[in-house]
């Protein structure tokens, strides 16, 4: 299969977040000009994450769009059922549109200040890759409100955007994370390795290259910008998504390793 690798810079993947807030559908009115929009407040249950501690000895690394990763739990400490990271993503910064065949994933937003998108045709082929041998997908955009959990399954092109001014703190759990499907190797091997709260917010250039060139060995179908899968954006939440899971996640973060020390 040809590859075309895409070079991204920092600069690219900000104009991105911003052309994805604009060029979107908008839903339709309702009479009295009330917008028909799924993520109504009457579908929002907040969610109590529980506190899961961290095992003190796994990696932080710095991601290809700039947001750190702090990775507390691993197949290694839940037995092959879950990833866990907490985290920091920059102001108007997010991954491009990406496709998982090997895991599913949860979002949580603590604070909410995120923007959640999620295609709505399930694409079950790593060979198929939308805008090259498949078509286009229309994707969803909605919020992500405080304490709000969000499930996409996997087969599905997804993403999302720090839509402030500010630093966000965003929740992630893949699953699996055995020893013959995991996708830590893929941030170890495409972002950057840093210490602790070293403050390094740029990620090195070879990254953004190898976020689209060693994504196939992990499973993942991923664009190198937020067009190259879509055809068009409107503001509603797909049907597959009105599910959070949330009974299936809690019942996962019941296995951890005992700490070495305790994630705040």
């Amino acid at each position: 299969m040809k590859k075309t690798i895409l070079l991204m810079t920092g600069a690219a993947l900000m104009i991105t977040a911003a052309l994805v807030l604009l060029s979107y559908k908008k839903p339709a009115k309702k009479a009295g000009g009330v917008a028909t929009c799924l993520t109504s407040a009457k579908s929002y249950i907040p969610f109590n994450f529980p506190e899961i501690p961290s095992t003190g000895d796994e990696p932080v690394v710095l991601g290809p769009a700039g947001e750190t990763f702090r990775f507390l739990q691993t197949g290694k400490s839940s037995d092959g059922k879950y990833l866990f990271a907490k985290l920091i993503v920059p102001p108007h910064v997010g991954p491009p549109p990406h496709i998982h065949h090997w895991t599913d994933e949860w979002f949580y937003a603590p604070d909410g200040g995120f923007s959640m998108f999620m295609g709505e045709t399930a694409y079950p082929d790593l060979k198929k890759i939308p805008g090259e041998n498949a078509p286009k997908d229309i994707v969803d955009l909605m919020p992500m409100r405080p304490k709000e959990l969000f499930y996409g399954a996997r087969f599905y092109i997804h993403g999302f955007m720090n839509t402030t001014d500010k630093p966000q703190e965003l929740y992630l759990i893949w699953t699996p994370d055995s020893k013959g499907v995991s996708i830590l190797p893929y941030f170890l091997n495409a972002g950057t390795v840093v210490k602790k709260n070293d403050g390094k917010t740029e990620p090195d250039f070879l990254s953004r290259i190898r976020l689209v060139s060693m994504a196939p060995d992990y499973g993942i179908n991923q664009s190198s910008d937020f067009w190259q899968y879509i055809k068009s954006v409107r503001e509603q939440k797909p049907a597959h998504m009105e599910d959070d899971h949330r009974k299936e996640l809690l019942e996962l973060l019941k296995t951890f390793k005992n700490p070495t020390s305790v994630a705040k």
